[in-house]
């Protein structure tokens, strides 16, 4: 004989699409009840589009080796009297149980779960990843324009929680003072490409926001240190980040009436030129 079972719809298991419009649903009113706080990351995605924006709101945090080396340089570079506190590394277990692949081995994967669960507040670092991280601040350290913009810093990893135009915001200053500091972990800390990226990853948006949490236009620098312990230093002048406060104010306006039509599902028809979500292409000057 079959059974037959009604299922309650409260206990059904949702498809990803049906997650997907709860989540928007109470996001957008979570900032309608002023509970949602933006960020400049958050809205550097919205820049790109509000389903980029949804993609990384959903996104379940992960702390990636490139992360976890970046948050060392700067814990190295910025406030070095916490690394004993904030991180360990593997050095003397991986001595002590040798071989070609020691980390690869149940006895060093049983003394990590043991370690993460004595020290929790700690982060494992690998030893070869700590003594990068330790080059790469010294190599800031040791910059004469690094520490120049560096002996302006009055505070680090500085939290401020601010608002505008009805929308709440958080951020995470890396240094301020005399001057705004945003210490960057790049691929290239060569000066052409690294100015470039500025653009490419919106570094100039980032201050405009970090300048408009402020409250007054501060000279901002970028400290760019990349693996090869390479350090190249950036002065965003006055008029580069007042184009990244305009376009801070112009995201700000559509992302409230992002909330308000709740288009959050749209891609990069949102920005299009057409109602229909269409961009128009004419014939570029260079195929003439």
């Amino acid at each position: 004989m079959v059974l037959t079972q009604e299922i309650n719809t409260s206990d059904k298991v949702l498809s990803e699409a049906d997650k997907r419009k709860i989540f928007i649903k109470d996001l957008i009113k979570k900032f309608n009840k002023g509970e949602a706080k933006l960020s400049y990351s958050a809205l550097s995605k919205f820049r790109r589009s509000p389903n980029a924006f949804i993609n990384y709101k959903m996104k379940a945090f992960e702390t990636t080796d490139a992360m976890l080396l970046g948050k060392l340089v700067h814990a190295l570079v910025l406030e070095p009297e916490k690394v004993q506190d904030l991180f360990f590394t593997d050095e003397v277990k991986v001595k002590e149980i040798g071989g070609a692949s020691p980390r690869a081995t149940k006895l060093y994967k049983e003394w990590k779960a043991e370690q993460i669960s004595l020290y929790p507040n700690k982060e494992l670092i690998s030893a070869d990843s700590f003594k990068l991280g330790e080059r790469m601040a010294n190599a800031v350290l040791n910059n004469r324009a690094a520490a120049e913009v560096l002996s302006k810093i009055h505070q680090t990893e500085h939290k401020i929680e601010w608002e505008h135009d009805g929308i709440k915001f958080v951020s995470y200053l890396d240094g301020i003072g005399e001057v705004i500091l945003d210490l960057k972990i790049c691929a290239d800390a060569e000066p052409r490409k690294f100015q470039r990226d500025i653009i490419y990853q919106n570094y100039h948006l980032q201050s405009g926001v970090y300048e408009t949490a402020v409250g007054e236009i501060l000279p901002y620098f970028i400290i760019a240190v990349d693996r090869e312990c390479e350090v190249s230093v950036h002065h965003l002048m006055e008029d580069l980040v007042m184009k990244g406060i305009s376009i801070f104010e112009q995201l700000v306006k559509e992302f409230k009436q992002c909330l308000k039509s709740k288009n959050f599902d749209q891609s990069f028809e949102y920005r299009a030129s057409t109602e229909e979500g269409v961009y128009k292409m004419d014939l570029p000057p260079y195929l003439v």
